[in-house]
């Protein structure tokens, strides 16, 4: 699911205007961008005005200068300018978001007070909903006769990718939780011997509040599955007994304490990135992350293949690159195999065709084909075409990566702080573009490491890694970025 197109269309258009002249390096020409819109130029400058007082509104350091005598346009903004408050500002307004947030805070509901709510009249509300439908259908859920209906893993699981993807990181890290909440937290941290990251801690604590707002009754129906197969394949898994026992020592006594809850919470732990791939439970060689074995089956998958492909013997592989290997595999093919759908701000097809033209995928294509296939076996199932892009770009990540071992002079750090799948390709975006013209290394930001460039999606929880430079990029590598990393590249070369 896209978020733009829950956008209204008239600020939909705003947005366009920001995203072009990003990708043209920040100045053009003004036909050429209405051509490029398909707008008049009375809806064009009505637009680029109410921007513009949006812009001033929000203080995001980001400013448009119009020349009409020279029929140009430019953008500016600094490196540390981030776009997700724009989004999410117009989000905040459109009828489409606002239907979500009120289910999401209503599970039930009646058309006339739904109606009232977001003031439109019943036929509107019947329409939205039948439009909103055809988006949460790769999630299998639907809204219908005053809920949502569907998996309760699933409805929770979309909510989370909806608020995570759509709020600003230091929004979701100041929502506020109850004891129990916070308890929980703080056992799993010393349970587990891992200090969690703010953005970790953000993470769990939007999925508690979901959980906790989203499941009321006791064992529905639509989560035995879960319980199953928790029961006969997972319950030994010491990631879950971990994960069981804080629940039970944390919850509110005062309130019932659900077994499908702690399955909900330990899917959300083992795989969404919440252990650390150093952590001690996964230490153990012979140990994936996962008792299931449909995941050890995805994971050995991709080993066998490269190790066959390359000839690789993965006891002369550096160690920390196994391990972090092990740990990617299992969190994507987790995810995969318990969670439906996606929800990204832009046309997937938009993000995927750069990345796979930035990143050269193809190189990979007859292994990552043969891996893909395999996995789809494996599954039982055919993926979604979005699900199947993703896996190629991270096998084709892991594929690439093997081979880069090497120390260089500048020092680059990576940190995607919502989605941890784009660090991959954000590292080998880099490596590719401009590891020919300077002297570099990056790798996945960690906080014990200096770097001499942070690149980040978000100035969230950047004051935790030590940098000399932080350059934010906005959802995908731009003509504006490319110039502004080349400019600190050159500096830093110069340095040396």
């Amino acid at each position: 699911m896209e978020l733009f197109n829950l956008i209204e269309k008239k600020d939909r258009l705003q947005i366009s205007i920001i995203r072009y002249l990003l990708d043209v390096d920040m100045h053009a020409n003004i036909t050429d961008l209405m051509n490029h819109l398909e707008v008049t130029p009375f809806r064009f400058y009505d637009s680029l005005n109410e921007l513009s007082l949006v812009l001033s509104h929000l203080e995001l350091d980001l400013e448009i200068t119009v020349r009409p005598e020279a029929n140009s346009i430019s953008l500016k903004k600094s490196n540390h300018t981030n776009l997700n408050m724009l989004y999410y500002y117009y989000l905040k307004q459109s009828t489409d978001y606002k239907l979500f947030t009120y289910l999401y805070q209503h599970p039930n509901y009646s058309i006339y007070e739904l109606s009232q709510a977001l003031s439109l009249s019943e036929a509107s509300i019947y329409r939205c909903i039948a439009r909103l439908n055809t988006y949460l259908e790769e999630f299998d859920i639907k809204i219908r006769g005053g809920k949502i209906y569907g998996d309760e893993l699933q409805v929770s699981y979309f909510f989370f990718k909806l608020f995570w993807n759509s709020i600003p990181l230091n929004k979701i890290d100041a929502l506020e939780n109850d004891e129990s909440s916070l308890l929980f937290i703080e056992l799993l941290e010393k349970r587990l011997s891992q200090n969690f990251t703010a953005t970790t801690k953000a993470k769990l604590c939007l999925w508690i509040k979901i959980l906790k707002t989203r499941t009321k009754k006791e064992n529905p129906i639509e989560s035995k599955w879960v319980l199953n197969k928790i029961c006969h394949e997972q319950i030994n898994d010491p990631i879950y007994q971990v994960v069981r026992d804080v629940y039970f020592l944390s919850a509110n006594h005062s309130s019932p304490c659900f077994e499908y809850k702690v399955a909900y919470l330990y899917l959300f732990v083992s795989a969404l990135f919440i252990l650390q791939p150093e952590n001690n439970l996964l230490l153990d060689s012979t140990y994936w992350g996962t008792f299931n074995p449909q995941v050890i089956q995805l994971n050995e998958n991709v080993v066998q293949a490269v190790k066959a492909k390359y000839h690789i013997d993965v006891h002369e592989v550096d160690p920390e690159f196994v391990r972090n290997w092990k740990y990617l595999l299992t969190q994507l093919h987790s995810t995969i195999l318990f969670f439906k759908g996606n929800i990204t701000f832009f046309d997937d097809k938009i993000l995927f065709d750069r990345l796979r033209e930035e990143n050269n995928l193809s190189k990979n294509s007859s292994l990552t084909d043969s891996i893909l296939q395999g996995t789809e076996d494996i599954l039982g199932f055919s993926l979604p075409k979005a699900a199947r892009t993703w896996l190629v770009s991270i096998h084709s990540y892991f594929i690439s990566q093997m081979r880069l071992f090497s120390q260089a002079r500048i020092s680059i750090g990576i940190l995607c702080n919502r989605n941890n799948f784009q660090t991959n390709i954000m590292l080998e975006s880099i490596d590719k573009d401009f590891s020919n013209k300077f002297s570099i290394h990056s790798e996945r930001a960690e906080t014990g490491r200096k770097y001499d460039i942070l690149i980040s999606d978000s100035e969230f929880s950047t004051n935790l890694y030590s940098f000399k430079d932080l350059y934010i990029i906005n959802d995908f590598k731009t003509q504006a970025d490319q110039r502004a990393l080349t400019l600190l590249l050159k500096k830093y070369t110069q340095k040396g």
